[in-house]
């Protein structure tokens, strides 16, 4: 183990007086990570918790990973040697089985600039952590980069889980980001679902949680070759709707840089009853639980909102048959999508709100 070396964490302390974040292990709100194990909790204490990430954090610095037989006191040791040389109890380290992750600080964003004192805190951070340097003068973290904050999964039944779903298509109607809350939310919203009678299962990502409804066969869509776009004209943006809307396919649209663009809109055959009506019940897609959409320009230069939809997908089991191209969470959306305005007002979804 390197020994750190104490100039450059006494200059580096001085420096991160000013700028650290408010959260540290000595919380009392500890969230026990996933992966901890009874082995590992027993040999650090409240060492192997993440501590309680404060409203509104999305992100941590990770700084090393630790492996061996003795990577949980290694983990530790380097921990408590940084607080107590930099005087900041913002490191944090989280033990598996198999290794142990030494992070820093929880930040809202790290890469946003319209957030400029967050998007200033966490990249001054990072640039101190990484310019650490051991006795040697070698970099103690040279690899120091930001991941989303990973939060234990709820407590829910098994068979609510996407994975347990039997079907070969399903319906995602929701998807809940953006904070440390987001599992929970997800589950909640299957739990308001299921209370109302209606099959409901959730699917937790690295960075999103989702909410899908029902469980169809794969007979439920016709088969068909998948949908493309092509242009003959490379320099003409296309505009790829995930659902059609009145004169949609005949219409000028322009993008916020003024170019006309091409109007795409694939097709998918829904054949099965319940399915088509499964559409037409649930037809948005709810982001923390409000419906976004896009703003497009049409040839009369007027605006319209053109809400984002539900997103007809297959279950992705465990045998190799999940298609690449099912539509994803973020599929279609930014950070300028706005609040939707359709002409009607978004159904009322049991469960669905929250993370505003």
């Amino acid at each position: 183990m390197r020994r750190v070396c104490f100039f450059a964490l006494s200059m580096f302390f001085a420096a991160m007086v000013g700028c650290a974040s408010h959260a540290t292990t000595d919380s009392a709100q500890a969230v026990a990570h996933p992966d901890s194990t009874p082995a590992a909790d027993a040999a650090v204490g409240d060492d192997s918790a993440m501590p309680a990430p404060p409203q509104g954090s999305q992100f941590t610095l990770h700084c090393a990973t630790y492996t061996g037989p003795t990577h949980v006191l290694d983990a530790k040791r380097m921990k408590d040697d940084l607080v107590r040389s930099t005087g900041s109890k913002d490191w944090y380290v989280v033990h598996s089985s198999d290794d142990s992750d030494l992070y820093y600080g929880f930040y809202k964003t790290f890469d946003d600039r319209s957030q400029a004192a967050e998007y200033d805190r966490a990249q001054t951070d990072r640039a101190r952590v990484s310019t650490l340097v051991d006795d040697n003068g070698d970099r103690l973290f040279p690899d120091a980069g930001f991941v989303p904050i990973n939060t234990p999964d709820p407590p829910a039944p098994s068979e609510w889980d996407l994975a347990s779903n039997p079907g070969y298509w399903t319906l995602q109607i929701a998807v809940y980001k953006g904070g440390v809350q987001r599992k929970q939310l997800a589950v909640d919203a299957v739990r308001g679902f299921r209370q109302h009678g209606v099959e409901a299962y959730f699917r937790h990502g690295p960075s999103t949680s989702e909410v899908y409804i029902g469980s169809w066969p794969r007979s439920a869509v016709a088969e068909q070759q998948a949908a493309t776009a092509e242009e003959d004209d490379p320099t003409e943006p296309l505009l790829v709707l995930p659902q059609s809307f009145a004169g949609a396919e005949n219409s000028t649209v322009y993008g916020p840089d003024g170019r006309k663009m091409k109007v795409v809109v694939p097709k998918l055959q829904i054949v099965d009853p319940s399915l088509k009506l499964a559409t037409v019940k649930y037809p948005y897609y709810y982001v923390n639980g409000e419906v976004l959409g896009h703003r497009v320009q049409l040839a009369d230069h007027s605006w319209k909102m053109i809400p984002w939809p539900s997103y007809l997908i297959q279950v992705p089991h465990d045998n190799g048959e999940e298609d690449d191209s099912q539509a994803k969470s973020d599929t279609g959306q930014n950070p300028g999508d706005q609040p939707a305005d359709s002409g009607n007002s978004a159904p009322s979804v049991p469960g669905l709100g929250g993370l505003r």
